[in-house]
């Protein structure tokens, strides 16, 4: 009786739907990262309109286009259907955008990596630089400290007019409450003393030759 019990349960789940795959992530196209969007439409004194590009996503059947502001953080929004999507946005800022991949199968999404790229506005204005991008260590990363228990932390960092000045480290141990480890940095890199088995967060300030900043998204690390 109890194979019996077993065999139909076994042909019961053999028999069942298959599971619904997870929407991928796409790859984006356009606007270029880390440059300047010379295709966008003039629509006015302080507005462009710009056509962002990607890849199709497989399991997806519709996608989110997220834009935001890297010196106001406004964000600006699109749903489509299709691999593009146009937004109208103020002229003369750095943006980062991503999409983000939908099924109206499954409540699932995925989210593409992030570009940026500059909007440009009056010719005149110096270009903010864009926010730093975070190497080392990587967001949720579990890293091990070396005998002397420093790590080495590393960045990227990127201006149009090619002119940044330094960069501002940040740590701490809440999100919210970060502080200033060390100001003025020339390179792209730090070695940090640490605690092991804490929860850091940290993030980079650049700023350029015309006193412009931009800050980075921070980023969450454990020490083991």
């Amino acid at each position: 009786m109890k194979r019996l019990i077993a065999l139909c349960l076994l042909i019961f789940w053999g028999c069942g739907p298959d599971p619904i795959p997870d929407p991928e992530a796409v790859l984006l196209v356009a606007p270029e990262n880390l440059n300047s969007c010379t295709t966008a439409s003039r629509i006015n004194a302080t507005e462009r309109q710009v056509r962002f590009q990607w890849t199709v996503a497989l399991h997806a059947d519709n996608y989110e286009l997220i834009v935001q502001n890297n010196k106001t953080q406004e964000r600006f929004t699109s749903n489509t259907a299709l691999q593009n999507a146009s937004l109208i946005l103020p002229s003369g800022a750095s943006y980062r955008w991503s999409v983000r991949s939908k099924s109206t199968l499954t409540p699932v999404t995925t989210d593409s990596e992030s570009w940026y790229f500059y909007l440009e506005g009056d010719p005149k204005t110096s270009h903010f630089p864009f926010p730093a991008q975070l190497k080392v260590p990587e967001d949720e990363a579990k890293i091990r400290l070396n005998a002397a228990n420093t790590f080495l932390f590393q960045w990227e960092g990127a201006d149009l007019d090619e002119d940044i000045l330094s960069y501002d480290f940040y740590l701490g141990e809440e999100p919210n409450l970060l502080r200033l480890h060390q100001a003025e940095i020339s390179n792209t890199q730090i070695s940090v003393e640490l605690s092991r088995g804490l929860t850091y967060y940290w993030q980079i300030i650049t700023r350029d030759a015309q006193q412009n900043e931009s800050s980075s998204r921070v980023f969450v690390f454990q020490t083991e």
